[in-house]
């Protein structure tokens, strides 16, 4: 198992390392190729701030799926279908409406 996990790894960080300097080579703006260095600075401040966000939301839904599969409650089936096809919103519905309420 460990050697799978390492051959995937291993994997993403050549396909990351191939694709890069395509990426940073040129950008466009306002419909002209133009360097990157030369993109504005918070263009590359949003890009970080939604990564971020993310990331933040997907640590949240996974935490809220965690809790519902944790305790019993008689609407486990409407909440589990609630976060898969709502996403973040299923989330914060779950934790407003029922874990905020257990707490």
């Amino acid at each position: 198992m460990k050697q799978a996990y390492r051959n995937f790894l291993a994997t993403g960080f050549v396909l990351a390392a191939s694709v890069q300097p395509a990426f940073a080579a040129t950008c466009t703006l306002n419909g002209q190729v133009v360097p990157c260095d030369q993109m504005p600075a918070w263009f590359w401040l949003l890009i970080c701030c939604s990564g971020i966000l993310a990331i933040g939301f997907s640590v949240f839904w996974i935490m809220m799926l965690v809790d519902l599969l944790k305790h019993d409650n008689k609407d486990k089936v409407m909440w589990l279908l609630a976060l898969i096809f709502l996403n973040f919103f299923g989330a914060a519905l779950y934790y407003f409406m029922v874990k905020r309420k257990r707490s």
